[in-house]
């Protein structure tokens, strides 16, 4: 659902096929454990229905915590529009039905997103990560959730700037890689504070880290963008809040924690860091008991980097 309600913007009668470009990427999938996963390995978390629904739920929930489908004070009536990392292609589909007038490119590894779409809004199969085929240029560029999947954030930073219109923003959101309590310190040996511990290790291993955001700044400046701004919004990790929007936002994000807990720590546990399958069982239900205790009134902490290029 988009914010300004549902409405009847026209979808395309095409099937996705006809606006996906396929030369880029090996489509091949790859099951393991149950899952299936992309089968090029640069992305170690599921793509099957399962991680889509879950995905979809975090939508919702980035949603109602910023109230808005992006913070920076652009106009973005009649504006072209990036997607980097669509996934389910929500977001992208969202921006599309709130205002027609807006034209929305998502880009993912995998063709994961629905068959039928706004008139607005074409999703293309691309590794951001290789050499972008596409030359149009955009004034708005949105990233969200693509800790862990980039090798090269300065570089990824580089074809930003150079994809965006003279005075156009770029604005990611990223979860941090930590759990926070509103009570206390956790302890090193809290499940949850393990679990991230071991998530950030298992992807310095992969060489693609879980927490770029520190360096964002400097990818930025780097790049050539000026009017670099940086965020952090709290929001709860389970139902503990008295206030009821809060309490329903830490429901969908613990939830969505809990359903992706096999897909989280399957190959990151097993493949990278050599555990058996009875350790990461055993391990994961301790992080969902962990989850639905709430005692330490548990928080992440989401960070919003926005930046523009420069006129000139």
């Amino acid at each position: 659902m988009s914010e300004t309600g549902s409405t009847d913007s026209g979808y395309n009668e095409q099937p996705l096929d006809d606006h996906l470009s396929l030369t880029s990427v090996d489509l091949e999938y790859e099951w393991r454990y149950g899952r299936r996963y992309h089968s090029s390995g640069t992305y170690i978390y599921p793509n099957d229905e399962e991680e889509q629904e879950r995905l979809n739920v975090v939508h919702e929930a980035h949603l109602l915590l910023h109230g808005s489908l992006f913070l920076s004070s652009i106009d973005l009536a009649g504006r072209s529009i990036l997607d980097i990392g669509t996934g389910t292609g929500q977001w992208a589909i969202d921006m599309a039905d709130q205002d027609p007038s807006r034209t929305i490119v998502g880009l993912d590894i995998s063709p994961i997103q629905p068959e039928f779409v706004p008139p607005n809004v074409h999703f293309f199969v691309e590794n951001v990560e290789t050499d972008w085929r596409e030359t149009a240029k955009y004034h708005f560029i949105h990233l969200r959730g693509m800790s862990g999947s980039i090798q090269d954030w300065p570089s990824l930073f580089h074809k930003i700037h150079q994809a965006l219109e003279p005075g156009g923003v770029m604005e990611a959101h990223e979860t941090l890689p930590a759990i926070f309590s509103k009570k206390q310190n956790l302890a090193p040996d809290n499940p949850l504070v393990e679990l991230m511990r071991d998530l950030v290790h298992a992807h310095s291993q992969i060489g693609r880290p879980l927490d770029p955001v520190s360096n964002f700044r400097i990818c930025a400046e780097e790049a050539g963008f000026i009017d670099i701004s940086e965020e952090i919004v709290q929001a709860p990790l389970g139902n503990w809040p008295e206030d009821q929007q809060q309490k329903d936002i830490g429901e969908m994000l613990a939830s969505s924690f809990k359903k992706g807990l096999h897909g989280l720590t399957a190959k990151a546990f097993r493949d990278i860091l050599g555990r058996s399958k009875e350790e990461v069982e055993v391990f994961n239900a301790f992080v969902r008991r962990e989850l639905d205790s709430n005692f330490y009134m548990s928080t992440l902490h989401v960070a919003v980097f926005t930046a523009r290029k420069s006129e000139l």
